[in-house]
């Protein structure tokens, strides 16, 4: 086991994988710092972003609101998910909205595998898809599951992740395994957006 772990560590190490990792968690520090103090002069000087999603919840129907979260998760990550996860306190069980857009997000990750799938048949979509994304698809060759692990984690693109695993046949079980991390995401990031709004 040990052995394996060392290689593991060797590879990593020299595929570039740990520089990188610093630099993410680092331009993930510098956004959230700046994001969480905003967030914190906005509950304080306004009326609030329970009543704002009150607001909304009169004229956007919560079906909606889901629907539009699980098809973001799908394509691209098109609205941040903390977005939604600040939506959720408003509930009177916000833990249990977290498991549910946790589990969207989860879900649009899978479909996302299987868009990917299905893109790959389609050269020319294919080809537009490789080249918008040939930094995201190459962090996935290099480094593999790892960089699953970290998108659906950290504000990288985690659905396009997916998409690209799709196309590069990855493994299906790998994915859903690694995909456990998203959820986990929802309940941490859920920990701290509920302490400042």
């Amino acid at each position: 086991m040990w052995t394996s772990i060392r290689r593991y560590h060797f590879f990593y190490r020299r595929k570039g994988f740990y520089p990188f990792l610093r630099k993410v968690t680092l331009h993930f520090a510098l956004i959230m710092a700046p994001i969480l103090a905003a967030l914190a002069l906005f509950e304080n000087f306004t009326p609030g972003f329970e009543y704002y999603f009150g607001q909304l919840s009169l004229v956007i129907r919560q079906e909606w609101m889901f629907s539009v979260f699980f098809l973001s998760e799908t394509l691209l990550g098109l609205i941040p998910p903390d977005l939604f996860i600040i939506w959720a306190k408003q509930f009177t069980s916000p833990y249990a909205v977290v498991a549910l857009l946790a589990g969207l997000s989860y879900g649009g990750g899978l479909l996302a595998y299987f868009l990917g799938v299905k893109l790959l048949k389609i050269n020319r979509l294919s080809h537009v898809v490789n080249v918008k994304f040939a930094r995201q698809f190459t962090m996935l060759r290099s480094w593999g599951g790892l960089i699953i692990v970290v998108a659906a984690l950290l504000p990288l693109p985690y659905s396009t992740m997916c998409l690209g695993a799709g196309m590069m046949k990855y493994s299906f079980k790998s994915l859903m395994l690694l995909g456990v991390f998203r959820i986990v995401r929802f309940f941490i990031y859920a920990l701290v957006l509920f302490q400042v709004v």
